[in-house]
């Protein structure tokens, strides 16, 4: 069963995004409304560019959860690079932008559970056979058993979430949780995986990480 979202899920995402800004522009009546409604930037970090070296350099685009294949592309890339060029991880950066419906694949399985993401974005645990109450892509990185998120992100893959559907997707599950929209975005912020940066938008990340010499892949 693909782990996609569904067109359904895409027109909410944009319909939320035309929420919120229709918000800011009447809510100017609402100061707190207002508050609510606009990115923190407590959490935006673009440290994460400094540490992009070597001429092999990658960027990887993912726009939904696409069973997971997200966190292995960039695996990929270093291992086919290092055996066909013999060079070693000093020489290749390799970063996956993780926006849009991706996004969640960031987050901690308290996370996920609070905030019934997989059902969601339509993602079924396979031992389960249900929605997923957890983050199953964290630990199950495809063509690497036993990998963690954690473990890659040592190893030096650059994992970037985008700030912009964190604060749309985390307005959208908000009602679910019984929570506002802001202590939702909270939650989310907290509830990102050690070692994850939050960027300002994802095509923001994806747009400097090219600006750094990346060369981009669509990662679905």
């Amino acid at each position: 069963m693909s782990h996609s979202a569904s067109g359904t899920h895409r027109r909410g995402f944009l319909g939320g995004i035309a929420a919120g800004a229709a918000a800011l522009v009447v809510g100017r009546l609402s100061t707190a409304g207002a508050e609510i409604l606009a990115p923190s930037t407590a959490a935006l970090d673009d440290a994460w560019i400094g540490k992009i070296k070597g001429k092999y350099r990658q960027v990887f685009d993912a726009t939904a959860p696409n069973e997971g294949w997200g966190a292995a592309f960039p695996l990929n890339f270093i291992d086919s690079t290092k055996e066909a060029l013999k060079v070693t991880d000093a020489d290749i950066t390799a970063i996956t932008v993780f926006r849009h419906f991706a996004m969640p694949l960031m987050l901690n399985d308290a996370t996920w559970a609070k905030y019934k993401i997989g059902a969601m974005l339509n993602v079924t645990d396979p031992k389960t056979k249900a929605p997923a109450i957890k983050n199953i892509f964290r630990d199950a990185v495809p063509l690497r058993p036993g990998l963690t998120y954690e473990q890659e992100l040592k190893n030096g893959v650059i994992f970037v979430a985008c700030n912009l559907a964190l604060t749309v997707i985390s307005g959208m599950a908000a009602p679910g949780a019984g929570v506002s929209a802001d202590q939702a975005k909270k939650d989310f912020t907290a509830g990102l995986i050690p070692g994850v940066y939050l960027a300002a938008s994802g095509v923001y990340a994806v747009n400097r990480a090219q600006q750094a010499g990346c060369t981009y892949c669509y990662a679905a």
